[in-house]
């Protein structure tokens, strides 16, 4: 990890067995024995960061892969004009930093935590052993790339061929996909970096969302209150 300043997470008598415990939920080691974990286990070292850590950035050698157990991390690349495009959101449970996987030899965005974040890190010698002992941890690895390049694909499909405000409508209905129909802890800004745009225009597309009764705006909040309207916004071009 490039910062030095990341805090090592504070000892516990039971520190193995929770770091185990979370290895076993990352998805990538769902298919080894609990003794495969603890050999997972061995390789890897666990630390906490607060919000607004860079823990990885353009340019800088790709040496190490990051394991999230907790937290929220971005992915996101600047433009030239100063601008910022989230790339990802790295939720707990997911892995980020693969370029160490693909062979790169450097990275190509940011990397930073959004929130106090805690992750597992392996480094790329590691882990190459680790896929040659246990060789389901590569295929799931490539699965999760393989659906990440399909996500990616689709995002650059909405940014060449959609409107803004079709394109908000889209994120607004893939974030609030839970029990609730809630999109929340996320500013205007925030979801304008998300659909490549100002948070002045995005703050307009919103309202005219919201005038048109097919969401309510809150503080960090956002209620889908037409579903089925606000997908025909979001499947119109």
């Amino acid at each position: 990890m490039r910062d030095s300043r990341a805090r090592p997470a504070g000892p516990h008598p039971d520190a193995g067995a929770v770091k185990r415990r979370y290895l076993q939920q990352v998805e990538v080691f769902q298919d080894l024995s609990e003794t495969q974990i603890y050999e997972v286990e061995r390789s890897t070292r666990m630390s906490t960061v607060g919000p607004g850590r860079i823990l990885h950035q353009p340019d800088e050698k790709s040496e190490m892969l990051f394991l999230l157990k907790s937290g929220r991390v971005q992915i996101y690349r600047i433009s030239p004009d100063g601008k910022r495009f989230i790339v990802s959101n790295i939720e707990p449970g997911m892995f980020f930093g693969e370029m160490a996987l693909l062979g790169q030899a450097m990275h190509d965005s940011f990397a930073e935590a959004v929130t106090d974040s805690t992750v597992c890190v392996i480094s790329r010698r590691d882990l190459e052993y680790l896929i040659g002992r246990f060789p389901t941890i590569g295929v799931r690895i490539m699965q999760a790339l393989a659906d990440r390049l399909s996500e990616a694909e689709s995002q650059l499909e909405d940014l060449a061929l959609k409107s803004l405000t079709a394109r908000l409508a889209t994120l607004i209905l893939r974030l609030s996909s839970g029990a609730n129909g809630r999109v929340a802890g996320l500013t205007h800004n925030d979801l304008a970096e998300r659909v490549g745009t100002s948070r002045e225009t995005a703050t307009q597309a919103l309202n005219e969302l919201k005038n048109a009764g097919l969401i309510a705006i809150g503080r960090k909040r956002i209620d889908v209150l037409d579903r089925q309207g606000l997908e025909d916004v979001a499947e119109a071009y």
